[in-house]
């Protein structure tokens, strides 16, 4: 093959020379052809976009001039390649005109054009694929909402902490972070506006932790900071205190201006040998007792919250066994109806047999229920024996007495889209009437169910089935949450009724909510009536229904056949 000494053209080909564009394939990358030796004898126009060289200054040069020296094992083709004919891809650095490099991934392959071997190389910019590269690191290990770390991030940080533990100074604290109320803004103000809200935090939260600590998003409103070398557990508190500082100033969203609190739980160690999961699980349960005080606050895991957590793991393992020995059960206790004497139906209560202990009632277990997701299924054994005991009474009294059976759910049961479903389905499988089952929820329930559970509660009431506000004035609520929510009847708690007849206040609440429920027209049921006092002030006041050890304890449902009111017929 025979090249002409003429000057080359602005693509770097030389007039008279052989034309070696026909060798390569149009592209937008940088095409390159070089002897077998790496002299280059043609540069496509490119070259001068990616790198700054005008094709005509490549030309005649060699490529070991070009690339960087370190990479330039990485390209050298050998003789075995040449003859196989095989198409070579690295990756090296290239010179620019102004003296700096840029990574490209270059694919060359030998091409007999008469007897001479030339090489191929068509060279790709990485800078494209190397933010694509960043994209998709930054998604893997950031939460995508708010940017910082997300929970693989975490345990591998926490990990890490915890193995250098034994050389470092001081402890290592782990921060679980939580957004007070942030339901109600979510559910107020829309998703939207929540998502505002925590990218905020998030961006107030970087400020209040040092370079070295790692903050991530666990996932809804709950942030974990772990800080290495802290002084000791008191610096830890300073730390979640300037946190808690972090949420009293108000965010500005659009016109709205919203203040959200945090509460902080805090974990220390200076232990090696301890595992991530222990760390955050102490943090959480020291974060619940920080809610449980009043919120806007931190709390630090201590003994008294260990020997707590021991007795709940206690807890749930008697709860798991007495489902699989099905010592669950369900007493019953009556309810009156204030106008008449007489009953009108029963609460249904759930119990737990236990073999060590003997009956349990639903304050030494339900919130251990319902963390560990037992309470679901607690929930329908009790439904499910109350309707079949519902139709039972209607069975035996030869459907002349009127029978209500009252149970209480979940805001979690309620959420499930199959729950009413699932109701209706059982009381019509048994021949009961919708308006003969209530559903009890408390205000917390309330306050924390979703849109997906108020939509299931409202569905039941649409069919007939009554819904009613058990133990009101115990919660965070108001009497202006009466009109709120799709209810029937109130339940007063048994705390304003157990001093109704000492105090003067306890009367004039109680007959404050009667007043305003039957303005809403809503029944009113008094809880805990212990006393023939309490009774005589109860009906003074207009109230509708009563229950309590007055009227009968919590036991078998014989026990209250014998109170149950005739139905009244035309």
């Amino acid at each position: 093959m025979t090249e002409s000494n003429g000057a080359p053209d602005s693509a770097g080909h030389t007039p008279g020379a052989v034309d070696y564009r026909v060798l390569i394939a149009d592209s937008a990358d940088v095409n390159l052809v070089a002897s077998i030796d790496g002299v280059y004898r043609y540069v496509s126009a490119a070259c001068l976009e990616l790198f700054g060289w005008d094709p005509a200054e490549v030309v005649g040069r060699h490529r070991d001039d070009l690339v960087h020296p370190d990479d330039l094992p990485l390209i050298s083709p050998t003789g075995n390649d040449v003859a196989a004919a095989k198409t070579m891809t690295s990756t090296f650095r290239f010179l620019c005109r102004d003296g700096s490099y840029r990574w490209v991934e270059s694919r060359s392959r030998p091409v007999h054009s008469g007897e001479a071997v030339l090489v191929v190389s068509a060279l790709r910019d990485m800078a494209e694929r190397q933010k694509s590269d960043v994209v998709l690191q930054r998604q893997a290990f950031s939460d995508p909402l708010t940017g910082v770390a997300n929970r693989t991030v975490l345990m591998d940080r926490l990990h890490q902490a915890l193995r250098r533990q034994d050389r470092a100074k001081g402890v290592l604290a782990v921060l679980y972070v939580d957004l007070d109320r942030f339901k109600v803004i979510n559910d107020s103000l829309g998703h939207r506006t929540g998502d505002t809200v925590l990218m905020d935090m998030a961006e107030r939260l970087t400020h209040h932790v040092r370079p070295a600590d790692t903050l991530a998003r666990l996932g809804g409103d709950e942030f974990v900071i772990v800080a290495e070398g802290v002084a000791n557990e008191g610096a830890a508190i300073e730390l979640a205190n300037r946190i808690t500082e972090a949420g009293h100033t108000a965010f500005r969203v659009g016109d709205e201006e919203l203040v959200c609190t945090l509460s902080v739980g805090i974990a220390c160690t200076a232990d090696s040998q301890r595992s991530p999961q222990e760390l955050l699980q102490e943090a959480d349960l020291a974060l619940y007792r920080a809610k449980d005080l009043g919120r806007d606050r931190a709390e630090v895991f201590d003994e008294e919250l260990r020997t707590k957590a021991i007795g709940r793991l206690v807890t749930e393992r008697m709860l798991r066994r007495a489902m699989q020995e099905q010592r669950v059960l369900v007493e019953y206790q009556p309810i009156i109806d204030l106008h008449t004497g007489q009953g009108v139906g029963a609460e249904a209560l759930v119990r737990i047999d236990d073999v060590e202990r003997g009956l349990l009632k639903p304050e030494s277990f339900l919130e251990v229920a319902e963390e560990t997701g037992l309470l679901i299924a607690i929930d329908e054994l009790v439904l499910e024996d109350a309707v079949h005991q519902a139709a039972a009474w209607h069975a035996r009294l030869v459907a002349t007495a009127e029978v209500e059976v009252a149970i209480n759910v979940t805001a979690r049961h309620l959420a499930d889209a199959r729950f009413a479903k699932s109701v209706i389905e059982l009381l019509d499988a048994n021949g009961v009437a919708r308006h003969d089952l209530q559903i009890e929820v408390t205000e917390r329930v309330l306050m924390e169910a979703s849109n997906s559970a108020m939509s299931g509660l409202r569905a039941l009431r649409d069919i007939g089935v009554q819904v009613g506000l058990d133990d009101f004035g115990t919660g965070y609520s108001s009497l202006a949450y009466l009109r709120q929510f799709p209810l029937d009847f109130v339940k007063v708690d048994r705390s304003f009724i157990s001093d109704l007849d000492q105090v003067e206040n306890e009367r004039a609440i109680v007959d404050a909510i009667i007043t305003l429920s039957h303005a809403l027209g809503l029944t009113v049921v008094a809880e805990g009536v212990e006393t023939e006092s309490q009774l005589r002030i109860l009906e003074s006041l207009g109230c509708d229904r009563a229950q309590g050890y007055l009227f009968g304890r919590p036991g078998h449902p014989s026990a209250v056949d014998n109170l149950i009111a005739p139905r009244k017929t035309d």
